[in-house]
């Protein structure tokens, strides 16, 4: 998987290790590497030390070796790039500062120092669904956060999946914070908080302003499709822990899903960084912007 050269439209891996999903449909990638079942996402002391990881992140397999794509940090300080004026992560189409830009989550401030403090909404940036047209031409998807009784926090969202035939599901990220006294350990890191991504039963409402309109599903009304292990804020060097399950394992959801997946991803981590997945702070940006 990870030897693929440039310029080849490789098949989904699917796996860590890199052999393929056997019997599983595949579909190729056009212009990015495919994510294995597991990624870790580690800070990048590697070329700067301190002021290197400060800017990026690496995004790799099952060990920090396997070093996929390069996440920058964007401080928002400038326009450079989709997000404009507003603080976020750009998923980097490969592992330095000079591959383009793949996709990109975070705040989007076209005025500079505009600040939202209780915005229940992430924007995403994905390439266009026809991977044809100008790839800059980026397609804003959202992350709404809403606060839940029964499952405390979550982050919605919707995305065309499939492989041939594509049609736009719902999705919810689900806080799953250890019980009292309740030790979780991801790869022998202390693991504080994790997320548990479920694909919404068929036909059920997309998220919509009113994110309460979906915070009550219950468990069995939904698949799980990932699990997403964030490390302790005090853990410098691994940050987390995102891995496929079930129909998001199988390739099932398609290409476009998994990248919406991985960047979500990077849009919780961020938000956790920014203060920003506790109930309370959500619960109150839904009273402001009236959800």
């Amino acid at each position: 998987m990870c030897d693929t050269k440039k310029g080849e439209h490789p098949s989904i891996s699917g796996v860590s290790d890199g052999a393929p999903l056997r019997g599983l449909p595949t579909a190729a990638f056009i212009g990015y590497r495919p994510f294995p079942q597991v990624m870790n996402l580690y800070a990048n002391y590697s070329s700067a030390g301190v002021l290197s990881a400060m800017k990026s992140h690496k995004l790799c397999g099952a060990t920090e070796s396997d070093f996929l794509y390069l996440v920058e940090y964007h401080l928002g300080y400038t326009p450079r790039g989709p997000l404009n004026f507003g603080r976020g992560y750009y998923l980097r189409n490969g592992t330095t500062f000079k591959d383009p830009i793949l996709a990109a989550t975070g705040e989007e401030f076209p005025i500079p120092l505009l600040v939202s403090l209780f915005n229940p909404t992430t924007i995403v940036k994905l390439p266009p669904l026809d991977m044809a047209k100008n790839p800059r031409d980026m397609v804003d998807e959202v992350l709404r956060a809403g606060a839940s009784k029964k499952h405390v926090v979550i982050f919605s969202f919707t995305i065309e999946v499939g492989v041939k035939r594509m049609q736009r599901e719902s999705f919810e990220w689900r806080k799953a914070p250890a019980a009292p006294g309740e030790k979780q350990e991801e790869g022998g890191h202390k693991v504080k908080t994790r997320y548990i991504l479920h694909r919404l039963a068929p036909g059920y409402p997309a998220p919509s302003p009113s994110a309460s309109s979906t915070a009550e599903q219950t468990d069995s009304d939904s698949d799980v499709v990932a699990v997403l292990a964030c490390n302790h804020f005090l853990s410098f060097t691994h940050l987390f822990t995102l891995e496929l399950k079930g129909a998001g394992l199988t390739g099932e959801l398609g290409d476009r899903w998994i990248l919406m997946v991985v960047t979500t991803a990077l849009s919780i981590h961020l938000l956790r960084q920014l203060g920003k997945t506790g109930k309370v702070t959500v619960g109150a940006a839904q009273k402001i912007h009236g959800n």
